[in-house]
């Protein structure tokens, strides 16, 4: 199964990454994608596109960022092919312990049919 995990953070807890961190984080990441779990894998940056696009009664909102009211901020995202549950669970909480305080939202996602 494939399973879309979407980090968030509370911005104002938020703390940059020690290089020791990065490095951890860069160690399970290559880990992962060796061993075929991990199929992908990104981060947000700072200053980059943030809107948000509606569709209501036929008509489309655009709301450009930043969202400086947002009690949470999304951090990343990273792409699993897991066996289960339970191997997604416990790859979120390998990976949280290296991330600190935030949550993951998971997503069972199936991919396009081919074209």
């Amino acid at each position: 199964m494939k399973i879309l995990s979407i980090v968030t953070a509370d911005p104002s807890t938020m703390q940059p990454p020690t290089p020791e961190k990065m490095e951890q984080m860069g160690a399970l990441i290559h880990e992962l994608h060796s061993k075929g779990v991990l199929l992908d894998t990104g981060g947000a940056m700072d200053g980059s596109l943030e809107m948000k696009i509606s569709r209501r009664n036929g008509s489309y909102e655009i709301t450009d960022g930043p969202f400086t009211e947002a009690k949470e901020v999304v951090g990343g995202y990273a792409l699993f092919e897991v066996a289960g549950r339970e191997e997604a669970i416990a790859l979120t909480r390998r990976f949280l312990d290296l991330f600190g305080e935030g949550t993951c939202h998971l997503h069972e996602v199936s991919s396009a049919p081919e074209m």
